[in-house]
């Protein structure tokens, strides 16, 4: 099975807050990940370090069988600028309050970087934007713009710009936790048809119902550390006291 993310002993800290404190994480091809815990565990920042939006202090990345960046005695070093964007382009993300641009059209978020960051042929991906706005629902908003959706709709968008890419991995940060609950299951399908592909995915979410149905594995993170893993059914039925606190208070919502 290929692994297509090792993280080995991460560490990140903002001013004198650790954050991550020694994660280990891997993930293989096709497969779904889920990252659940209560806010300010490290959840995230986590995302972000994975995909280069963050440094790290401290560990090891590998994104797809190529080194982002190894530990070394003082900390970490990163490759070359260019191979950092070379492999930062094999991950896709998808955020909490959509960052799509409001001055472009639909069809202009979707093929603004795979053209000029890219530098692929712009008809060619075109062709592509338009099969993605299809697969999520959204063909007749392609010269619509941003303001013109509903959140559920920016969000589609959003998910479809991100695969308009070609990721080899997609990340997903809390991608329903700026909508209300008709619009959140409107998204909960399109990644849970996603799964069906078997595109390795990443998700970081507060749906326990949707992380426990979708996952191949999950991740229970607390105070920068994993202090639970294992499968939906192995992490749900744990006996970790702050595991069962947590979900006490889900429950409890």
């Amino acid at each position: 099975m290929t692994t297509k993310i090792k993280a080995t002993n991460i560490w990140k800290k903002f001013n004198n807050l650790e954050v991550l404190k020694g994660i280990d994480l891997e993930v293989n091809e096709g497969e779904v990940v889920a990252v659940i815990g209560p806010s300010g565990g490290g959840k995230s920042t986590l995302l972000r370090c994975l995909n280069k939006l963050e440094t790290i202090d401290k560990g090891s990345i590998t994104i797809d069988g190529e080194e982002l960046c190894r530990e070394t005695s003082g900390g970490t070093e990163y490759v070359k600028n260019n191979d950092v964007r070379r492999i930062a382009c094999k991950m896709g993300m998808v955020f909490q309050q959509f960052n799509l641009f409001p001055h472009m059209t639909v069809l202009e978020n979707l093929i603004e970087a795979p053209v000029n960051v890219q530098k692929r042929d712009k008809a060619e991906v075109i062709k592509e934007a338009e099969v993605l706005l299809a697969k999520v629902g959204l063909s007749d908003k392609r010269d619509v713009y941003p303001r013109k959706l509903s959140g559920g709709q920016q969000q589609r968008v959003s998910i479809a710009r991100a695969l308009c890419m070609n990721p080899k991995i997609l990340f997903f940060d809390e991608p329903t936790s700026a909508l209300d609950p008709e619009l959140t299951s409107e998204i909960l399908k399109v990644i849970k048809d996603l799964a069906a592909e078997h595109i390795t995915m990443v998700i970081v979410t507060h749906e326990m119902t949707f992380a426990r149905d979708i996952s191949d594995h999950i991740i229970f993170m607390d105070k920068g550390l994993i202090a639970v893993e294992g499968s939906p059914k192995e992490v749900f039925e744990s006996e970790h006291a702050r595991m069962k606190e947590f979900l006490g208070k889900f429950h409890q919502g």
